[in-house]
């Protein structure tokens, strides 16, 4: 079993973006029709995701992603607002769509990244030594304060 990779850092420094983590799952699918339902101005918030990607997604794109998480998948629409190339792939930064998807991307995020966590922990300290919930209680402690509000 090789070391999981160094996450990068919860949030992106020059956009305020939140990372997904890269180990964990997430799928997307571009909305050709529908995709104009609001207004620009009333789309855009101040939570956005980033997220690594095989294949460049043009800026003004509308996409769904889905996140799997544990017996749900949560779906959010939103507009690509960013693209860098990252060597082998393309960072995607992406706003939602609509304030309540926003609040609920936030909270998705924060488990993606405790799961990604505990895994990261599974792995260096063994795992029967891990208690899902210290560990969470430690994630929260030591980084939901990074995570953006709304």
């Amino acid at each position: 079993m090789r070391p999981l990779e160094k996450s990068a850092p919860l949030c992106d420094r020059q956009t305020g973006f939140i990372h997904h983590p890269s180990g964990f799952p997430l799928e997307f699918k571009r909305i050709w029709f529908g995709g104009r339902a609001r207004r620009v101005e009333e789309e855009l918030h101040d939570i956005g995701l980033l997220f690594e990607c095989d294949r460049y997604l043009p800026p003004g794109a509308i996409i769904e992603i889905r996140i799997p998480l544990r017996s749900e998948t949560e779906r959010f629409r939103g507009r690509v607002v960013l693209v860098r190339h990252n060597g082998e792939c393309h960072e995607i930064g992406l706003w939602v769509t609509c304030r309540e998807d926003a609040a609920r991307m936030r909270i998705v995020e924060q488990i993606c990244h405790i799961e990604s966590y505990l895994k990261q922990k599974k792995y260096s300290e063994g795992p029967y030594t891990i208690n899902r919930e210290q560990i969470a209680a430690e994630w929260i402690r030591r980084y939901a304060d990074s995570v953006p509000s709304l």
